[in-house]
């Protein structure tokens, strides 16, 4: 990869060299970066971190990245992991080996900065660690900032528990990410023992999983998951080998029965080819994801993660440390474009399909008496339909994100005693567009990190300024002291939650503590969780296959796709 990067970055180099730079020795050899136009940071761009393995170990850990002895000129040069290309509004250059990583750095000489490392979301199938720009939310702050690539899809996350497809390719890019950080970013001013990971959405599921593995222990030391986590089929495969053929079988290959044939398919289908059907995989009905982590069968290899992330938590068995921990208000607006391919009225024929994949039950009829107990409680007797779009997204708000984060930090708190802060975001700006078909509007997925990064803020309120500011203290706060209120600060007193998910901070119009976030909403979950939680499966190639298909009409097309990916790279103008 070196070299294609060289060549490719030859007219971005002439361009950089016009800026002033700095050169860092590391331990894969020297990188010049350069100070970016307004002159308070240095930038290292695409610089190499680990190599993806070629041929047919392309799904296997990644191995260390090369060396070199001339100066690597980290200029911009776009790299970015196989993926369906639909609106990538960047130039950029797509391809296999896509293990690079940028690091921002203040004109400073001090040392032992702290680090910040963003995972970015993209529903583990788009995205790239040049999606959203965080360096305001950095620059007068003394820290250094990392953004970084990670196998996407079926290229990072299939999982066959085999010995050329052992799965979580791409959770074991970003322990090499961290392991790369641990090893060379003294060198670049910062603190190794000071390290915060930090994402929203596949990037918050991401943090989340890191905080439990082996192979990240000790390499960071506070998390902020946002808006995801590992509890539930968002964090974690329930049936990877089946996930495996469903989407085989979307790829038009039909001997899926066959655990050798079917990886002797994905070893040998072009990566262009693997990512053609990747949005599919983040619209079931039931709040699952097809390609994330899943719990790994021991093959002789390195594992990222051994056991169910509710079992880890429940025993105890993670580090304790300080996490920032919470959602929008509205998330489920998340979920708005899927009404395109008719799920209202699919939630009135069949709304036992949108139960959480996690639960199981002895019978279809327990599973239906458990859905009218839902619908009842989200829409009362009412036919879903436009006139329920705020009930709507209550539900899918839950489901997705918000009940299977409560329950995690239930799970964190009841095993060990560590600072959790606690928060919803609920800013909404008065120029906010309403949700559709309503005069409504909401905290989206992800705002309250949107509203953090770099963009344009041409014709925003004063209010919106002001949250802007407000939580980008917030959040820096926390990665300086492992609180987001520090002692002495004229912020609102923010203690640490605990097990009855009080108090925790509103972050609205009004920031204030409240207490029992959504309440009865989450109370309603607790009762179904406890009586139906089911456990992952380890995959087993040995398992006969299944006689499930996938219906296409669960999956999102042509005017949900782009709805979905320009809500996504909409923050990257």
């Amino acid at each position: 990869m070196l070299c294609l990067l060289v060549l490719l970055g030859a007219a971005a180099t002439a361009t950089a060299q016009t800026a002033e730079s700095r050169v860092i020795t590391t331990h894969h050899g020297p990188i010049r970066g350069f100070k970016l136009p307004d002159g308070s940071m240095y930038g290292f761009y695409d610089v190499p971190y680990a190599t993806v393995p070629a041929g047919r170990d392309k799904f296997k850990a990644p191995l260390p990245p090369p060396t070199w002895t001339q100066p690597f000129d980290a200029v911009p040069r776009g790299v970015i992991c196989p993926q369906l290309n639909i609106l990538i509004n960047v130039p950029h250059i797509m391809q296999e080996d896509c293990l690079v990583a940028n690091i921002f750095v203040p004109d400073t000489n001090d040392t032992n900065l702290p680090v910040v490392v963003v995972l970015h979301g993209g529903g583990f199938v788009l995205g790239s660690g040049s999606s959203l720009q965080y360096t305001n939310f950095v620059r007068n702050n003394n820290m250094i900032l990392i953004t970084f690539n990670y196998r996407l899809g079926a290229y990072g996350f299939l999982c066959l528990g085999t010995e050329n497809i052992p799965g979580n390719a791409g959770m074991k890019d970003q322990a090499a990410l961290l392991r790369w950080v641990n090893q060379n970013i003294a060198q670049f001013g910062g603190n190794p023992n000071d390290v915060t990971v930090m994402g929203c959405s596949a990037g918050g599921i991401s943090a989340d999983l890191l905080t439990m593995s082996n192979m990240t222990r000790n390499l960071f030391h506070k998390a902020i998951p946002e808006s995801g986590c590992s509890y539930g089929a968002l964090g974690i495969q329930y049936d990877p080998i089946q996930n495996a053929r469903d989407y085989a079988r979307l790829l038009n290959y039909s001997n899926i029965d066959s655990i050798e044939a079917l990886e002797e398919f994905y070893l040998t289908v072009p990566a262009a080819t693997l990512a053609t059907r990747l949005i599919s995989t983040v619209t079931h009905l039931d709040s699952s994801l097809t390609f994330t982590a899943c719990l790994e069968r021991d093959v002789g290899v390195e594992m990222f993660l051994q056991d169910d992330p509710a079992d880890i938590l429940k025993n105890g068995d993670f580090p304790a440390m300080p996490l920032l921990y919470g959602l929008a208000k509205e998330e489920g607006i998340f979920r708005i474009p899927n009404i395109l391919i008719g799920w209202l009225s699919k939630m009135n024929e069949q709304f036992s399909d949108f139960l959480p994949n996690e639960l199981e039950f002895e019978s279809a009829e327990e599973k239906e008496r458990v859905a009218n107990t839902v619908r009842t409680f989200y829409f009362g007797n009412r036919s879903i339909g436009i006139s329920t779009i705020p009930e709507y997204v209550d539900f899918h708000t839950d489901v997705l994100f918000g009940y299977r984060m409560m329950k995690g930090l239930t799970l964190r708190l009841e095993a060990k005693d560590q600072p959790i802060y606690l928060y919803k975001y609920s800013f909404v700006d008065e120029n906010t567009q309403p949700i559709w078909f309503t005069n409504v509007t909401g905290a989206d997925h992800c705002d309250q990190v949107n509203i953090m990064s770099d963009h344009d803020t041409t014709g925003k309120t004063n209010a919106y300024i002001n949250m802007q500011n407000m939580t980008r203290s917030l959040w820096t706060n926390f990665i300086l002291t492992g609180a987001p209120v520090p002692d002495g600060s004229s912020l609102p007193t923010w203690p640490a939650t605990n097990i009855t998910r009080s108090p925790y901070m509103d972050l609205g119009p009004v920031v204030r503590l409240e207490n029992s976030m959504f309440g009865a909403r989450f109370e309603l979950w607790d009762g179904i969780y406890e009586n139906h939680y089911r456990k992952p499966m380890r995959p087993n190639p040995n398992m006969p296959g299944s006689a499930a298909g996938v219906a296409s009409n669960v999956y999102v097309l042509g005017l949900v796709v782009c709805s979905l990916a320009s809500r996504y790279y909409y923050w990257t103008n």
